[in-house]
């Protein structure tokens, strides 16, 4: 050992000390993985619209925002509600690229990558495709930080082709955290998330303590 002092000199010996410690650190939070909500939680959309029809013998439809439906949404059936421009690829990918950033949410997901977060998106849009596309572009834009975002970590549990299991969004987001807890590495699971729904049903699954943040 005190060959080895002597050789190295004891800063390179700390230096390697320090260097060791970080790869470690590195290594432990691989098995970390933040999702991300889209919607009123890394942006707001522009463009992009709910049509509402309160009474369905007339055509008289109502242009709603995300958040806006969100409020419809606890007193009406889905069939008063038409989807169509969240089944455009134009229009998705357009209201993703010219929207409003939320700040303050990405400044916690900046925080989450710098401490060895992996990312991962779950929303309730649909079209997964584009969104597996188009999030990784404008998350990089918003970012400009290196992050882990791999394609299968990205879920859109509206989509109509894929059937999500869940009687509803947060039924289904609730499914895909489920899933990760039972059958894959990671040791923590965090959802940001401004869905009031969904975050009460996360804090009532007693089975296991998933983290989550309500913005």
């Amino acid at each position: 050992m005190d060959e080895m002092i002597s050789f190295f000199g004891p800063s390179m010996l700390f230096i390697i000390l320090i260097i060791t410690i970080y790869y470690i650190n590195i290594m432990m939070n691989y098995s970390q993985i933040f999702f991300l909500d889209i919607d009123d939680t890394l942006l707001t959309a522009n463009n992009i619209f709910i049509y509402f029809k309160e009474n369905l013998s007339d055509n008289n439809f109502i242009k709603l925002t995300p958040n806006e439906y969100k409020k419809l949404a606890m007193k009406y059936p889905k069939y008063h509600f038409d989807f169509c421009d969240f089944d455009n690829p134009i229009t998705i990918s357009e209201s993703i690229m010219k929207s409003t950033p939320i700040l303050h949410n990405l400044e916690i997901v900046k925080e989450h990558i710098k401490n060895g977060w992996e990312l991962g998106i779950l929303t309730a849009r649909g079209e997964e495709d584009t969104i597996k596309k188009i999030i990784p572009l404008w998350l990089k834009k918003q970012l400009k930080i290196d992050f882990i975002l791999k394609e299968e970590n990205i879920y859109a549990v509206g989509d109509r082709n894929i059937k999500y299991s869940g009687t509803d969004d947060p039924n289904r987001k609730l499914n895909i955290l489920i899933k990760y807890w039972k059958i894959s590495e990671y040791q923590r699971i965090k959802l940001i998330d401004d869905n009031e729904s969904t975050i009460n049903l996360i804090k009532s699954f007693k089975n296991f303590k998933f983290e989550y943040i309500h913005c």
